[in-house]
């Protein structure tokens, strides 16, 4: 899918406002203020019946009477009036429409068919429509602001930018005030509303490259181009150009309806998340992780892999970051040798060298220390930054301490931020801005500044993985027909033919060929009830294991029939599968679906009880590579269970990710399949390939 031509009108030359008034607070009024303010020096055009003039500047009085070919165009008139007006504005070959009023999709059905009218006047002339209801947006590099909302311009400097795109306008107002508090500087604001026609993904793809920007905030509840959006991440990744994006909205009822346990861990958020985030768009969960992470890529654009060095006065604090960073998955690296010698020769001989550092209370008594540890801690090479969370103390003394860290660190080579602990406690005036100054981000909350450089290691090792991409062969398999749920005989029939390995056995038919099939494969075997319509085989009473001779196996056959029949009255079998037993592995999970909107994605973990209990589990891109795998494999939380656990040998790694690396090649090739489901997957010791003990595969309709 295309982006939708927007340049035209984000970077207008001609600018008309229809249901302009000479009334300074009417939508139309400010809207012509706001353009005065920016100084825009391209044409203005307004569109007035009831006025022939708004002080030294004509109007028109009806869009009709326009020169042909305004770019955009403010629509500043009630909802019932925009049909007419977008009308009127492609005949006029306008480059694009803000429509500031609400009373459109949001409001129930009408007002959906008359959004839907409008939309469809614009798409057939090619016109951009931002909104309805929206804010407006803001182009502070060319300076044109197309919004009624109090602004003020924002000119090009050497400060860090922020580019703002958000569906809510009151997010893009929210970042765009609290990020010039922290001294960025803002290039675009573009509040979507509606997203009649133009979203998110269009002023991305013309905003991604521009030179102006540092790094892009996106508020998106919804992201109605999944896969262009992914092309568009991927662009601002090799352009530098970091993706901050706050997307609320984690539905739990993609987790009721789900066939399986793929389904249930891999609904629209999760699938959303693990796609954006393998293109290393930073997904944050807070308002103030968006402000603060963006904040800290608009500074230091390409943190490290590595996490902080972390510095403080207070022993207790210590611990607490510990355990913050375990939780958030960051890392808190081990201080190299020389620099726990050269920390050893300036610190007190009851200071432990360790990271996080205490600096005790000898820092009061000896403030050159903060700078001089603070030097020593940031030219370790183990470290991708600092953390410096101080106690505030007095006013004075909090300003000592920070003068003191900026003298030593300005300009900071790495990501850097200065915590002064004590929430509301006052602080020197100007303190803080004598930090941001220093190129230093400045916090009162330490669990602020460890959750942002969580995301900073995130962001990195996306980076680092995202170069190491697959080659992904055709899958030895041809298109599979049908739709609905496979019998696990004939899912696991695709396994194979993928490259899997399935125990060996067959489908019986009648209780003479199961005993035959039995007789042939070995003792002792696994029954298992076989039909489409009965994916969860075991709920039914469909599957019994550790069948070890003749006898046991009629027995089995008839109690099978009778189960399945208590369970599901009239349900036909196909048969009932007959298996050998595998011996005891790990039991991981291998699974994949291809979602109809972000396409196809891979899913894989502990599998057995281990997905009940712990939803221990990666969902990543189904083309992901050997390598890649085995990398997310070492991120699970259970990881140590593959490395061979209470006597157990270690899984070959190696042989399970190609097992996985062959779901993922099947969901690439053959988009008619759903969903795939493979748990367990007995996993074994090297040399040994995995083996797929139960298969469900679910073909799209």
């Amino acid at each position: 899918m295309k982006a939708f031509p927007v340049a035209r009108f984000l970077r207008p030359r001609s600018i008309a406002i229809v249901g302009v008034s000479p009334d300074p607070s009417s939508m139309g009024g400010r809207a012509l203020s706001n353009l005065e303010s920016f100084g825009f020096n391209g044409e203005i055009h307004l569109v007035s019946r009831s006025n022939a003039a708004i002080g030294d500047r004509a109007c028109v009085p009806t869009i009709d009477d326009l020169p042909m070919g305004v770019d955009a165009m403010i629509l500043a008139l009630p909802s019932a009036a925009v049909l007419e007006a977008a009308m009127a504005a492609a005949r006029r070959d306008v480059g694009g429409m803000v429509v500031f009023a609400a009373g459109f999709s949001e409001t129930g059905d009408e007002g959906r068919a008359l959004q839907d009218q409008i939309s469809a006047v614009c798409n057939e002339a090619g016109m951009a429509l931002l909104g309805p209801n929206t804010l407006g947006m803001t182009n502070y590099v060319a300076g044109v602001h197309l919004g009624f909302g109090p602004n003020t311009p924002d000119p090009v400097d050497a400060r860090p930018s922020l580019a703002v795109i958000a569906q809510s306008g009151a997010m893009a107002a929210s970042m765009r005030l609290s990020s010039r508090t922290r001294g960025l500087r803002t290039s675009f604001s573009v509040a979507t509303g509606n997203e009649a026609v133009t979203g998110v993904e269009d002023y991305l793809a013309e905003i991604v490259d521009d030179t102006a920007t540092s790094v892009i905030a996106i508020y998106a509840e919804q992201l109605r181009k999944p896969r262009l959006f992914l092309e568009l991440a991927a662009r601002a990744r090799e352009n530098g150009k970091p993706i901050i994006m706050l997307h609320p909205g984690r539905s739990e009822r993609a987790r009721v309806s789900a066939t399986s346990h793929t389904g249930a861990l891999s609904g629209d958020y999760p699938t959303m998340r693990a796609l954006v985030e393998d293109q290393a768009v930073v997904v944050v969960e807070t308002l103030e992780e968006w402000l603060d992470t963006s904040e800290m890529l608009a500074r230091f654009p390409n943190p490290s892999v590595n996490g902080p060095g972390v510095i403080t006065d207070s022993g207790a604090f210590k611990g607490l970051a510990l355990d913050l960073a375990e939780t958030i998955g960051l890392s808190i690296p081990d201080l190299s040798g020389v620099t726990a010698r050269t920390l050893a020769e300036r610190l007190p001989t009851f200071a432990s060298q360790t990271n996080p550092l205490d600096i005790t209370a000898q820092g009061l008594k000896d403030m050159g220390m903060y700078g001089e540890v603070a030097a020593i801690m940031r030219d370790d090479p183990g470290f991708g930054g600092l953390i410096l969370s101080l106690m505030p103390g007095a006013p004075a003394v909090g300003k000592l301490k920070a003068e003191a860290v900026v003298s030593a660190l300005a300009p900071p080579r790495a990501p850097t931020a200065l915590v002064l602990m004590g929430g509301a406690a006052p602080v020197a005036p100007d303190l803080e801005a004598s930090v941001l100054a220093a190129g230093i981000p400045f916090f009162r909350s330490p669990e602020r500044a460890l959750r942002v450089f969580g995301h900073l290691q995130r962001y990195a090792r996306a980076k680092a993985d995202a170069q190491n991409t697959a080659v992904m062969p055709s899958a030895p398999v041809e298109r599979i027909e049908g739709s609905g749920t496979l019998a696990e005989h004939l899912g696991k029939r695709t396994l194979t033919e993928a490259g899997l390995t399935v125990p060996q056995g067959a489908l019986a038919t009648s209780v003479e060929h199961a005993l035959e099939i039995a007789t042939r494969i070995g003792w002792p075997v696994v029954a298992k009830a076989q039909a489409a319509d009965l994916p969860h085989k075991t709920e039914a009473g469909g599957v019994i294991i550790g069948i070890d001779g003749p006898d046991k196996l009629r027995a089995a056959w008839t109690d099978i029939h009778r189960n399945v029949e208590t369970a599901r009255p009239g349900l036909a079998l196909d048969g009932i599968l007959i298996e050998t037993m595998s011996p005891r592995g790990l039991e991981v999970v291998i699974g994949g679906r291809n979602d109809p909107a972000w396409g196809p994605v891979l899913l894989f973990g502990l599998g057995g009880v281990w997905i009940e209990a712990l939803g221990d589990v990666r969902l990543v891109p189904a083309s992901i590579s050997k390598e890649r795998i085995i990398n997310e494999l070492h991120r699970l939380k259970g990881a140590t269970l593959l490395k061979g656990f209470r006597g157990s040998p270690p899984v070959d790694l190696a042989a399970l990710a190609d097992a996985i690396a062959a779901v993922g090649r099947l969901l690439v090739t053959h988009p008619e399949i759903a969903e795939i489901d493979i748990n367990p997957v007995m996993a074994f010791g090297e040399g040994i390939d995995p083996v797929a003990l139960d298969a469900l595969v679910v073909l799209a309709d």
